[in-house]
């Protein structure tokens, strides 16, 4: 048993291992012990196209091998921007995915030591590969803590709630990262900790983290968000433009041959404020914290319209997508 005066909950995650699945045989394996495989599979079926299962067909198909990705869902990554997410999808299949939407698996057989898995889908259709890989989410590690012991309420899945300061329900106790849930990814995690200690101490070095947080999807391509899409500004009601610059239409973007990408910024329309930036291609993730830190500063078109941005690079896609936002309505005021 372990006492303190501060403690802080940081275990992590494991898989999520969802029932009539063998994960006991080398051919079924989750997202962690895909890892360890020793050969790349002929024929891979991953169950699951959230953003892990997604990650690891682009990685497969990358590979050479033939990749099935099946999800009872009807659109790829829905949490994005629905441009973004046809693109995505397109660009994969273009990869070599192969998709199969509105589908659940209902039975995964093994045939024989050496044979292949048998993936029978809701419609009754059968999928054959040699590995499954199983992305169904993940849990988080608290099982074995005997959290109840100390008084802390563990939820669904093994998730921990707490407050802005991440406390827990028990006043010295906090946690953070996967066993929170939500958005689990590991810039957060730390960031949240950093919150935590600084509370538990009365650091005064950190109260809260921004309210608005960039997500780095590393398929192929990959895509990073910050903000809102336009799905979200619609459902909100709020008058919007967007602007788009291509990778192929810029200097740096065609040397190093992305002829796919894009860049894409939502201004709401009422003061030409910035309220979301999209990006798919290359290095999506390192340029995402431009539009990043404009949100974070309640900026907009104006800034865009005045800042110099090095030549040739790809952070001059954001002042070509601000003034193709411009150009597609009434010229913004500008400073």
């Amino acid at each position: 048993m372990l006492h303190g005066e501060t403690i802080l909950i940081a275990t992590g995650s494991a898989p999520f291992r969802p029932a009539g699945f063998a994960f006991e045989d080398d051919r079924v394996c989750d997202s962690d012990e895909i890892l360890e495989i020793d050969r790349i599979p002929r024929r891979l079926l991953v169950v699951g196209a959230g953003v892990i299962g997604s990650e690891y067909a682009c990685t497969f198909a990358a590979l050479g091998a033939d990749v099935h990705l099946i999800d009872g869902r009807g659109a790829l990554l829905p949490f994005l921007d629905g441009e973004v997410s046809t693109a995505l999808g397109a660009a994969m299949s273009r990869l070599g995915v192969t998709f199969h939407w509105n589908e659940r698996v209902v039975s995964c057989a093994l045939t024989g030591r050496d044979g292949d898995a048998v993936v029978t889908l809701s419609s009754g259709a059968t999928l054959r590969g040699d590995t499954v890989l199983v992305a169904a989410g993940r849990t988080s590690n608290t099982a074995a803590l005997r959290l109840e012991a100390a008084g802390v309420a563990v939820g669904e899945r093994g998730l921990i709630a707490v407050d802005r300061q991440y406390r827990t329900n028990v006043p010295h106790i906090f946690a953070v990262g996967d066993v929170i849930g939500f958005p689990a990814l590991a810039a957060t995690s730390v960031e949240q900790a950093r919150v935590a200690m600084s509370c538990a101490f009365d650091l005064g070095f950190k109260s809260q983290i921004a309210s608005i947080l960039p997500y780095g999807i590393y398929t192929i391509p990959e895509v990073s968000m910050a903000g809102e899409t336009e799905e979200s500004l619609r459902k909100q009601g709020v008058d919007y433009v967007a602007g788009r610059a291509l990778y192929a239409e810029n200097a740096r973007g065609q040397i190093i041959g992305d002829r796919g990408g894009f860049l894409k910024l939502l201004f709401r329309k009422s003061d030409w404020k910035l309220v979301g930036v999209h990006v798919l291609g290359e290095q999506a993730s390192e340029l995402i914290h431009i539009g990043l830190v404009v949100l974070t500063m309640d900026a907009g078109w104006d800034l865009f319209n005045r800042v110099c941005f090095n030549y040739p690079t790809l952070g001059v896609l954001y002042q070509r997508a601000a003034y193709d936002a411009a150009g597609s309505r009434s010229r913004p005021a500008s400073s």
